[in-house]
This record gives C-alpha cells, sequence and structure tokens, in this order.
C-alpha cells in the first residue's frame, strides 16, 4: 500500500489499470519475501545436509519446522531420529504420541514408540505394545505381511512369527505365509522348518512350484550347502512317499536331482511321474532333452529309448528316435578327431532309422542331418543332393522347403557346384525378403559371387545386408566387406584376395590341407600385405575345424595380440575364450578373455555371452 500512496503523491499522467497495480505489487512482495528468509526447498537442503553430517541439533531445528508446515511422514521420521540421536527421549515419546494419536492405524509410529521404551530402560513396556499390535491385528493378509515385516525388520524373528502363526489361524483356508515364515526359519538357521515350509505351500497350491523352486535356488548353494541339500534329499523322498498321487512332489525330486546333476534320479522320477500322469513319456522326453543340453549323453539316449518304449503312438515316438540319432552324431563328432568308422557307423544309423519310419514330414530334420553327414563328413556329397531333393518334394512348409534349399546350397558349394548354389540361394532370398532365412541366403548367395572373384558385386550385396536386423548375418556381412574394402587396391592386382577367397572356399568345402597351403602361399607371395590378419584368423577356424584346439588357440592368440584393435580382435578373443572355456578345460584362462571382451570391447555382438559366462565362471 505504501507504494501504492507513493504513486498518487507523484501525481503520475498516465493512467495504470488497478489490474496492472495489482501485477506489480505481487511481484515486489514476492521478490521481498524470496530474500527475506530461505526457501523450503532451501530449508530441506539444510536439513538434510546436518543430518549427513551428523549434526543433529542443527538438522532437529530443520526437520521440526518442516514437518510442523507439511506434516509429512519422510519429514516426522527425520525429526524423530534427530531426537533420538540425541537422547531427547521425552520430546520423541511426545511427538510420537501425538502422531499415533491421529493416526492410529499407522503401524511405523507404534515401532517408534517402542523404540523410545527400550531406550529408556522400559523394555517390559515395549513387549507388552508388541504384543498388543499382535492381538489386535486385523485378519487382512496386507496388515498381517506389514506388521511381520516390520518385526523382522527390526530383528523381532520371534514376534515376526506370532504374527504369521496369528494371520493363519484367522484364515486357515487362505494363503498361510509360507514364504514369510520360510524365510525367518532361514535367518535363525533353522532350515528343517524352512524348507518345511517352502513345501506345505505346495500344499496349498500346485501353482507355486516354480516359486517354491526359485526361493530354494536363493537359499540353498547345491554345491556348497551339504546340510541344507541333505534336509532337501530327505523331505522331498518322504513327501513322496507319504503322497504318492501329489504328483508335483516328484517334479520336486526331477527338480532336485537336475540341481545336483544326478540325471540318473532325475529320470527314475520322470518315469513315475509318467506313469502316474499316463502322459506316455513326454516328462522323460523332456528329462532327455535337458541330458542333452548339458552334454549328458548315455543318460540322454536311456531317456529317449524309454520313450521309444511306449510305442509309435506316443507324440513323442518320432522325436526321441530322432534324438536318440542326433545324440549318437553329437558322440562322435563332439569327441575331438572324427574317426571315420564312428561317423560311417553314425551314417548307417541314420540310413536305417530312416528306412524303418520312412521318409516323410516328421523325418525331415533326419533327412536334413543325414545329408549333413554324408556332405561334409563322409565325402559324398552326391548322396546329399539327392536326399535333399526329395525333402524339397515332401517339405510341410514353405519356411521348411527354404532352409532344405539352403542347405541343399551349401552342399552344392563342397561339391564345387557353386552357380547351382546360387539359384537355390537366390529363390530363397526373393522368397523371404525380410525374414532371418531370407538374409541368410543373401549373404551365402554374395560369397557365391566372392568366391569366383566377383567382388564388386559381392560387396554391394555384403553392403545392403549390414543393415539386417539379424546380428550375427550383419557382422559377418560387415567383416567380409570391410575385408574386400580395406585389401582391394592396396596393389595393383587382385590376386592376393582372389587366392584368399579361393582358400575360403576350400575351407566351406572341408578341404582344410588344400586351404592351408593356399594360406601359406599368400604369405610367401605378398609377405607384407594387410591380408596377415584375416590370414591367422583363418587358420584358426581350419584348425578348430579339425578339432585340433591347441593349435587354432595358437592362431587366434597371434591375431588377437599383434591385432589387438583391428576388426577381427573381438572374434579372435571370443573363440579362445570357449576354445579354454569348453575345449582344454582352463576356466580361469576363459574368464580372462571373457573378461577382455567386457572391458575392451563393450559393444561387441559378444558381450552378452561372454558376461553370462565370466559371471558363471567367476562363481565357481
Amino acid at each position: 500500500m505504501n507504494t501504492l500512496k507513493l504513486l498518487n503523491r507523484q501525481n503520475i499522467k498516465n493512467r495504470v489499470s488497478i489490474l496492472s497495480i495489482f501485477f506489480f505489487l505481487t511481484f515486489i512482495c514476492q521478490s521481498v519475501k524470496t530474500h527475506a528468509q530461505p526457501s523450503d526447498s532451501e530449508d530441506a537442503k539444510l536439513a538434510a545436509h546436518y543430518y549427513s553430517k551428523g549434526e543433529f541439533a542443527s538438522a532437529e531445528e530443520y526437520y521440526q519446522k518442516l514437518f510442523k508446515k507439511y506434516q509429512t511422514k519422510s519429514f516426522f521420521e527425520k525429526y524423530y531420529d534427530c531426537l533420538v540421536f540425541q537422547e531427547k527421549y521425552k520430546e520423541a515419546e511426545k511427538v510420537v504420541e501425538k502422531q499415533i494419536k491421529a493416526y492410529p492405524y499407522e503401524i511405523s509410529y507404534q515401532f517408534n514408540l517402542a523404540n523410545v521404551y527400550k531406550n529408556t530402560d522400559r523394555a517390559a513396556e515395549a513387549e507388552a505394545l508388541y504384543q498388543k499390535l499382535i492381538d489386535e491385528l486385523s485378519p487382512v493378509q496386507s496388515q498381517v505381511q506389514s506388521l511381520g515385516r516390520y518385526f523382522s525388520g527390526i530383528g523381532a524373528y520371534d514376534y515376526a512369527l506370532q504374527t504369521y502363526e496369528k494371520g493363519r489361524k484367522s484364515n486357515k483356508n487362505g494363503y498361510q505365509f509360507n514364504l514369510e515364515v520360510a524365510e525367518l526359519y532361514a535367518m535363525t538357521n533353522q532350515f528343517g522348518k524352512m524348507i518345511d515350509s517352502y513345501l506345505d505351500l505346495l500344499e496349498y497350491s500346485s501353482g507355486y512350484l516354480k516359486t517354491v523352486q526359485a526361493y530354494l535356488v536363493r537359499q540353498i548353494d547345491f554345491d556348497t550347502d551339504t546340510e541344507k541339500v541333505e534336509l532337501l534329499r530327505q523331505a522331498l523322498l518322504k513327501r513322496a512317499q507319504s503322497n504318492p498321487t501329489k504328483t508335483y512332489y516328484n517334479q520336486m525330486l526331477i527338480w532336485y536331482y537336475i540341481q545336483k546333476e544326478e540325471y540318473a534320479g532325475a529320470i527314475i522320477q520322470s518315469k513315475a511321474l509318467d506313469q502316474k500322469q499316463s502322459t506316455r513319456g513326454r516328462h522323460t522326453f523332456e528329462m532327455g532333452e535337458i541330458c542333452q543340453s548339458n552334454k549328458v549323453y548315455d543318460k540322454a539316449k536311456q531317456a529317449y529309448e524309454y520313450v521309444k518304449s511306449f510305442g509309435e503312438n506316443s507324440p513323442y515316438y518320432t522325436l526321441a528316435a530322432q534324438n536318440i540319432l542326433e545324440v549318437s552324431f553329437l558322440q562322435v563328432t563332439e569327441s575331438g578327431i572324427i574317426e571315420k568308422e564312428k561317423i560311417n557307423a553314425v551314417s548307417l544309423e541314420f540310413e536305417s532309422e530312416l528306412t524303418r519310419l520312412g521318409k516323410q514330414p516328421n523325418t525331415l530334420q533326419i533327412m536334413e542331418r543325414l545329408a549333413r553327414i554324408y556332405a561334409f563328413y563322409v565325402n559324398e556329397p552326391g548322396k546329399a543332393i539327392s536326399l535333399l531333393k526329395e525333402a524339397m518334394n515332401i517339405a510341410p512348409t514353405a519356411i521348411d522347403k527354404a532352409r532344405v534349399k539352403v542347405l541343399l546350397g551349401d552342399v552344392l558349394v563342397t561339391d564345387n557346384q557353386i552357380w547351382e548354389a546360387s539359384i537355390f540361394y537366390m529363390q530363397v532370398a526373393n522368397d523371404f525378403k525380410d525374414d532371418k532365412i531370407g538374409h541368410e541366403a543373401k549373404f551365402k548367395n554374395a560369397k557365391v559371387f566372392y568366391y569366383d572373384g566377383e567382388f564388386d558385386y559381392a560387396k554391394a550385396q555384403l553392403d545392403v545386408l549390414k543393415a539386417s536386423t539379424t546380428k550375427l548375418i550383419a557382422n559377418d556381412a560387415m567383416q567380409l566387406s570391410l575385408l574386400l574394402q580395406d585389401n582391394l587396391g592396396v596393389d595393383t592386382t587382385e590376386a592376393p584376395v582372389q587366392l584368399f577367397a579361393k582358400a575360403d572356399l576350400l575351407l566351406q568345402q572341408n578341404r582344410y590341407e588344400e586351404a592351408l597351403t593356399i594360406l601359406d602361399s599368400i604369405k610367401v607371395k605378398y609377405p607384407f600385405h594387410s591380408l596377415s590378419d584375416e590370414i591367422l584368423f583363418q587358420k584358426g577356424i581350419i584348425y578348430s575345424k579339425q578339432n585340433k584346439w591347441p593349435e587354432a588357440a595358437s592362431f587366434f592368440e597371434a591375431v588377437a595380440t599383434t591385432y589387438a584393435f583391428d576388426i577381427l580382435a573381438d572374434d579372435a578373443i571370443f573363440r579362445l575364450a570357449e576354445i579354454y572355456d569348453y575345449r582344454l578345460n582352463d576356466p580361469e584362462k576363459a574368464a580372462t578373455y571373457y573378461k577382455r571382451i567386457l572391458f575392451d570391447f563393450s559393444g561387441s555382438l559378444y558381450t552378452a555371452i561372454a558376461r553370462e559366462r565370466y559371471r558363471a565362471l567367476k562363481s565357481i
């Protein structure tokens, strides 16, 4: 108002609207207020600053002010803490009691009051308050869980158990707080009761099967917790024997044996489950798949043979027969140097089973695998080509037919019929332009032109594929494109790249010694050519194909060391990691190489796998 009088005394000639004066005055008042005292946000910042520094007297002043103004629980808690830390228990008790009166159903304030009692040598009053909370507890599940959590949070496990027991009695047909009670037993080292509490949850509802398994894994290390593991085994066996009709205990035993990697026991339980549920081998088939994925091939075969015993009317019969063949193939090809007699025996096994089952859509995968054996292992590409042409005619879907065509193209490449292969690749690329298999076919077709020395056309196709949504194909296309870009035009002749492409084709044809000879000739004729890293890498691949793992590792190590910042470095390091991880049984070295991927090549295609394996190896 003083400002308004001043304006009148000065006889301002220009008329100012009342509204304009109002806004002007408002602005003046706000400015004065802003500069005259700290804002609430500044109070909060100062309060938090003093609190974090342990200067509770100063923090109390601000938190008291903020709490009185806003009455929020967060400001109250900090104000209360400041009082307790300064041992101002009378004031703390007074403000807490006031809050309880205002909010009688807010449990946290009751615990604040009990804390004051305990700090002032009134433990009996605290105990009485705890008991009162339990006695007056509502049967509502959320309130039971809330009170139980508060007791657990202060380490009052007996009261927490009493809380859940009260909740159980109040709602006998509902959820019995098994997970919460089990956790309390775990905290108090009552592991037998912990296990029983988890398993009792299955009695309430078998739908909790996966939940129980997940919680048990958190509580039990199956490699080191010998006592807990044995308690779990005894509990499961006892319940399974006492409750033969409750199949979820068989499922739990299967899960238990898998955790222990005791696959024989898991198969026994799978068979029992199939018999109880009349599932004609489904559970045992699934167990066979688990054994197969874990490379326990003898047990996988045992499981599949049992499935076959249900006869051809079982929906899993053909799949089991197919997987037995696949396991036989894996046993021979993953054992190291492939012995001719053994792979020939596997070939005969496939042929015999195919004759028995017949060439039909259900046996398409058997035909494909047998074609691979003919083409890539026993050097009979003619048989493979003939078999795949039959397979094309019985493929049940367009995508199945496309998959057979791509494989046929691969076989034709090994038989040096690269342009015939190109026809099939182009057909698939045109039919599935936006699909993964279409991109794969297009990449393989680009390689045909690369093998034949048509580098410009090959590079044009590869550059398109670099944008593929399929990361692996995009990565392969980019690498081959860069190989052509970096190594063409370096010399006056394309001869080194042509030789390298020829060696690459020989590698695809499994003519390893010839490929090595050509790669060595490039080093002799063009000792300083920029293909040096590609040649080392290619040699590593060739020796890997021959299962000569130490030799392969030496070449990949040369790439990783000498060309640490080149495009092939992360590929070489990842291959080294896998060789030491899966082939040379050196987990420490494997972890070192996985770690290099994570720290030196964080954008690599292999980062996710490297992180997963690194964590697994470091936890051993």
